[in-house]
C-alpha cells in the first residue's frame, strides 16, 4: 500500500521520493535513478542529519532555491525533491545538476512549484509515511523558511500598536471616513475632495516612505470610494476602470505629491459620476442592468432574448422599457457602446482599423466604417488622423 501511494505521489506532484532503509535506496520515482537524491550521497546524508535533529519534517533550500525534505520514521528516512521555486532557463539547470553529478545527458526539466505546493507535499507525504499531521505554520518556522515567526509578528504588532499610541496614529475617525464615502455616494463633489484632503493630515502612516504611504493612501481610499459611488448608482464596470486606472497610475509614479494629485483626481471623477447619473431621468433597475451588462460584453455577441431572459422579462417589454427610459433602441446603444470604444482605440492604440472593428465585434470593417460615419461624421482613419498625435502616426497601419 505505501508503495502505491507513494509511487502515486511522486507522480501527481512531479517530483521524486526515496526511501532509504538498511542502507538501500528505494525509488518511488519512474526513472529516479537520475534523481539528485538517488545519486547523491552528500545530499542525503544532509538531509538525514537535519532530520534527525528535529520531530518536524525536515525541508532544506539550496542556492538554487530548489528543496528538498526529509521525513525520519522507524522504517527509515523518506526523501523528497527536486522541487523547485523559480524556473531554470537551460544554463542554471545545467549548473544544478553538475552540483549534485547528474551527466548532461540525464539532466531533465525541473518543475517550477510555489511554496504552498511543496509544503503540502512534504505534508501530504509526512501524512502517508508516519501518520503525523503539519500544518504549514509548523513545516515554515521549524526549519526557518520564514522571516518571522507567527510568535515574532505577535510582537512586532504590540511594538507598533505602542509606537502608534504614541504618535497618535489614525486619528481620523470611522464617521469622518463615512462622511468622505456618504459625499461620494450623493455626488457630492466639492465634499468629497474637501473631506478626502481633510483627512491627509489626520491619517497615520501607511507606509515606511512618504513615498509608499501615498501610494497605499491612493489603493485604500480609491478602493472605498469606487464601491460607494457603485452604491450610488454608478456602473461597477466603470468604477473599478477609474479605480483600476488611477491605482495603477499611482503605482507607476516616483513622486508622492503627484500620487495625491492622482488619488484626488479619482475621487472627484467618481463623485462626479454618481452627480451626473442623479441628474438625468430615473431609469429602472432592468435598464441599469443592460448597460452594465453592455458595458461588461460588448466584445460578444448580445442578444435581446438573453437579456430579457436573465433579467426575467419579456424581449418585448424589456425593449419598450429601454427605448422608454434612454431615448434609443437597444441595439443602437449597443452599437454606441462599441463606436466608443472604437474611437479610443483609433486614438491611443496602433491597431489597424480592421483589427479595431473585429476588437469590438463588429460583422465586417465595412459595417464599422459606415456607423462610424454616421456618428462620428468622419471615417475611421479621418478620425484617427484628426485626433491621434502626430509622432504615434507613422508607426500605424492605416488600412
Amino acid at each position: 500500500m505505501e508503495s502505491y501511494t507513494l509511487s502515486h505521489l511522486s507522480n501527481l506532484s512531479r517530483t521524486g521520493i526515496f526511501c532509504l532503509s538498511s542502507g538501500q535506496c528505494h525509488s518511488f520515482q519512474e526513472n529516479g535513478e537520475f534523481n539528485p537524491l538517488y545519486q547523491n550521497q552528500q545530499l542525503q546524508q544532509k538531509l538525514i542529519q537535519g532530520a534527525q535533529n528535529q520531530d518536524i519534517p525536515y525541508i532544506w533550500k539550496d542556492e538554487f532555491l530548489v528543496y528538498f525534505a526529509c521525513i525520519f520514521t522507524e522504517t527509515g528516512f523518506y526523501l523528497a525533491g527536486p522541487m523547485s521555486a523559480e524556473y531554470m532557463d537551460r544554463v542554471q539547470r545545467h549548473r544544478f545538476y553538475r552540483k549534485y553529478g547528474i551527466p548532461v545527458e540525464e539532466e531533465k526539466n525541473l518543475y517550477c512549484f510555489t511554496l504552498s505546493e511543496i509544503l503540502q507535499t512534504v505534508g501530504l507525504m509526512a501524512a502517508l509515511v508516519s501518520g503525523s499531521q503539519y500544518t504549514d505554520d509548523q513545516l515554515l518556522e521549524a526549519n526557518h523558511l520564514t522571516e518571522m515567526t507567527r510568535h515574532q509578528e505577535g510582537e512586532e504588532q504590540i511594538r507598533f500598536n505602542l509606537k502608534s499610541d504614541e504618535q497618535d496614529f489614525y486619528r481620523h475617525s470611522y464617521l469622518e471616513e463615512q462622511k468622505l464615502l456618504n459625499m461620494v455616494r450623493s455626488g457630492n463633489v466639492e465634499e468629497a475632495l474637501r473631506l478626502s484632503k481633510g483627512m491627509d493630515v489626520e491619517i497615520g502612516r501607511l507606509g515606511g516612505t512618504e513615498l509608499t504611504h501615498c501610494r497605499n493612501l491612493l489603493t485604500v481610499g480609491v478602493t472605498l470610494c469606487a464601491r460607494a459611488a457603485i452604491e450610488g448608482g454608478l456602473m461597477p464596470y466603470i468604477a473599478y476602470r477609474i479605480s483600476g486606472f488611477y491605482i495603477h497610475k499611482g503605482t507607476e509614479c516616483t513622486d508622492a505629491s503627484q500620487v495625491m494629485i492622482y488619488r484626488n483626481h479619482a475621487v472627484e471623477e467618481l463623485a462626479r459620476r454618481v452627480k451626473d447619473l442623479k441628474k438625468k431621468r430615473h431609469t429602472s433597475s432592468y435598464t441599469e442592468q443592460c448597460r452594465d451588462y453592455i458595458g461588461r460584453h460588448f466584445r460578444e455577441k448580445i442578444y435581446l432574448g438573453d437579456l430579457a431572459r436573465n433579467l426575467g422579462i419579456s424581449p418585448s417589454y424589456l425593449s419598450r422599457l429601454f427605448k422608454k427610459e434612454t431615448g434609443i433602441c437597444l441595439q443602437d446603444y449597443i452599437n454606441d457602446v462599441r463606436l466608443e470604444r472604437a474611437a479610443n482605440l483609433l486614438i491611443y492604440s496602433e491597431e489597424s482599423i480592421p483589427k479595431i472593428a473585429e476588437y469590438v465585434n463588429f460583422p465586417s470593417q465595412s459595417y464599422f466604417g459606415k456607423l462610424f460615419k454616421e456618428k462620428m461624421h468622419m471615417t475611421p482613419r479621418q478620425y484617427r488622423e484628426s485626433y491621434k498625435p502626430r509622432e504615434f502616426l507613422q508607426n500605424i497601419t492605416i488600412s
